[in-house]
């Protein structure tokens, strides 16, 4: 909220557990939590859909750090990215995510916590 200078929530969480924003011009965001194994590791926060309006100024990296400690605060294990595309897939791969099958991508919270050196 403060990044984009929102003053109210644009967050809910439906019944099938997915974590979306209302439509708006500068963000879109869809996300899964899976607490049993499927394609991805039991206790995964699954980011199915992420999208910003202005590209390659860090937005994708602070979310993904801010996810991170979510992860820590809730006792997820793991953090997934669903049918990554080009731009997607490559990020997950600078990053060090594993490939499960060429377009989706997981990486343990523990190694994005020294990625991003928080304690």
């Amino acid at each position: 909220m403060e990044r984009f200078k929102y003053r109210k929530s644009l967050v809910y969480l439906t019944i099938d557990n997915v974590i979306t924003t209302r439509r708006n011009s500068r963000i879109e965001m869809y996300l899964r939590i899976r607490k049993f194994e499927s394609l991805f590791p039991p206790d995964c926060l699954v980011i199915a859909r992420l999208g910003f309006s202005k590209e390659r100024i860090g937005h994708g990296t602070h979310f993904l750090q801010f996810l991170t400690g979510v992860a820590l605060k809730y006792g997820f294990r793991y953090i997934g990215i669903e049918y990554a595309n080009d731009k997607s897939g490559a990020f997950a791969k600078k990053l060090g995510f594993n490939s499960i099958d060429g377009e989706n991508y997981f990486m343990t919270v523990d190694n994005l916590k020294s990625y991003f050196s928080i304690e």
